[in-house]
């Protein structure tokens, strides 16, 4: 009987619950404004043309695209990259007295001379470990008879890379050379290189004309700086 009675309030609950709620939903209309979905303004995203080189040339050399699509399989080996010198780093003017960040020589080789997107420039390397070898090298080729005065073998150092001329150039190609620099595109450590569209090496008048030019153009006395570019140092 207690059974039945419990049973019977429950569901007399229930009735009333449903009703209250019937009573609510006889209330004013609520009208809801729906807002337009609201759309970004923003520019498509670039596509960046793949380069119109092939992936090797008929000499089995890579291109710089090529090389780099290739690298899975180019990590780690020596191999040869034709492509153009779109870059040089130039050696800073440091004040006298504050300290200066100097890095190594180093050059960028790109399948297109006039080149400026960084992602498709390659770094090489290791031509020179100071720009005191690269200015020894040049006061050698001034002055050819200051290798006999010096006494000793001096190992080849390139000093004369030609901005916007094309090379083929042969070295290890690795996320980071031996010097330590790092591109996880790769990078070239050198170890020899032919021009394919240079002039015939510049005679020590025009070097020194060269030597006097960069001088003028940084504020130097020009027969000064000739003068310290035929000094080999010790």
């Amino acid at each position: 009987m207690k059974r039945m009675l419990v049973c019977v309030a429950v569901a007399l609950a229930a009735m009333l619950v449903l009703d209250g709620c019937k009573k609510q939903q006889k209330g004013p209309k609520i009208e809801v404004e729906k807002i337009e979905t609201y759309k970004a303004n923003l520019p498509p995203v670039p596509k960046i043309p793949v380069p119109n080189v092939p992936m090797t040339y008929g000499d089995s050399s890579y291109s710089v695209y090529g090389a780099r699509k290739s690298r899975e399989k180019a990590f780690d080996t020596t191999i040869t990259v034709t492509g153009y010198i779109a870059k040089i780093y130039e050696k800073p003017i440091c004040a006298e007295g504050v300290p200066c960040r100097v890095e190594m020589p180093h050059i960028w080789l790109a399948d297109d001379p006039k080149e400026t997107l960084e992602k498709r420039l390659m770094p090489v390397v290791g031509f020179a470990q100071s720009f005191m070898e690269v200015e020894d090298a040049r006061a050698i080729a001034l002055n050819p008879e200051k290798v006999h005065e010096v006494g000793e073998f001096l190992v080849p150092i390139v000093w004369d890379w030609r901005l916007g001329h094309k090379y083929r150039i042969t070295g290890r190609f690795s996320q980071q050379s031996a010097i330590g620099f790092m591109d996880p595109d790769g990078v070239l450590d050198y170890q020899g290189h032919e021009c394919l569209d240079c002039p015939p090496p510049p005679t020590p008048d025009e070097i020194k004309a060269m030597i006097e030019a960069e001088a003028k153009a940084r504020g130097e006395d020009p027969a000064k700086a000739v003068e310290n570019a035929l000094k080999v140092q010790p």
